[in-house]
């Protein structure tokens, strides 16, 4: 519970009003067998199922939900984690893959939560429109910004930092502290995103405090040449 807290308070330090929310779900392998040795003795791998919700502009993870995997459809941890993101700070775009369409995802999402959801239909051309079931997944197939629906990308891109950072193998051995570890994980990443948030912010405003000086000098030349004029 503690973890979770930490993890949703880093959002809170960047200074957004409203939370631009992905969702997604990635593997970490649990077996500590070779991939030689499972696939020659077809042992089943095992692995843990991080889903998360993350302001996809600032890139901050702001809640996760973690599983054992083979598990259920990735769908059951959508409401968990958006009502909870909702609770830190609102809701302003939520999307998804299409592994997350279902009619009531968008009725919490626009309804309840006050958001607007883009979650493309999974059935687009298979399935017309007529026969496709709830108003907003009608809405979905007729049309959505794709350039909202893309900034889902950079969920992925989060995902690809924790893997290169910290690897795709989970070490723990116990169910409890596999769960920590990824949580753990998290946080590492969500303090390294900050940390370069901030020397962005920081040359951002150093280079606008150089061009202002700039500016200055050039105004105050401009004044002393009118002057011996």
């Amino acid at each position: 519970m503690m973890l979770g807290k930490i993890i949703s308070s880093f959002i809170l330090f960047t200074g957004t009003r409203h939370i631009f929310t992905g969702i997604d779900a990635t593997g970490f392998k649990i077996t500590h067998t070779s991939e030689y040795y499972s696939i020659k003795t077809r042992l089943r791998k095992k692995y843990a199922k991080l889903s998360m919700g993350a302001d996809v502009l600032k890139q901050i993870i702001c809640k996760v939900k973690i599983r054992r995997a083979p598990t259920r459809h990735d769908n059951i941890d959508f409401k968990p984690i958006i009502t909870r993101i909702a609770k830190i700070k609102p809701l302003s775009v939520v999307v998804a893959d299409k592994g997350y369409d279902s009619e009531d995802n968008h009725i919490l999402v626009r309804e309840k939560l006050n958001g607007y959801s883009i979650i493309p239909s999974r059935y687009e051309k298979d399935v017309p429109i007529w026969k496709t079931r709830g108003r907003y997944r009608k809405e979905m197939k007729r049309r959505y910004n794709k350039i909202l629906y893309n900034q889902r990308n950079k969920d992925e891109t989060i995902v690809s930092v924790i893997k290169r950072l910290f690897g795709e193998h989970i070490t723990s051995r116990l169910i409890r502290m596999q769960n920590r570890e990824l949580v753990y994980r998290c946080i590492a990443y969500n303090a390294h995103r900050m940390l370069k948030l901030v020397i962005i912010r920081w040359i951002l405003q150093s280079l606008y405090h150089i061009y202002c000086i700039y500016k200055l000098s050039q105004s105050d030349t401009i004044n002393q040449s009118n002057g011996r004029n």
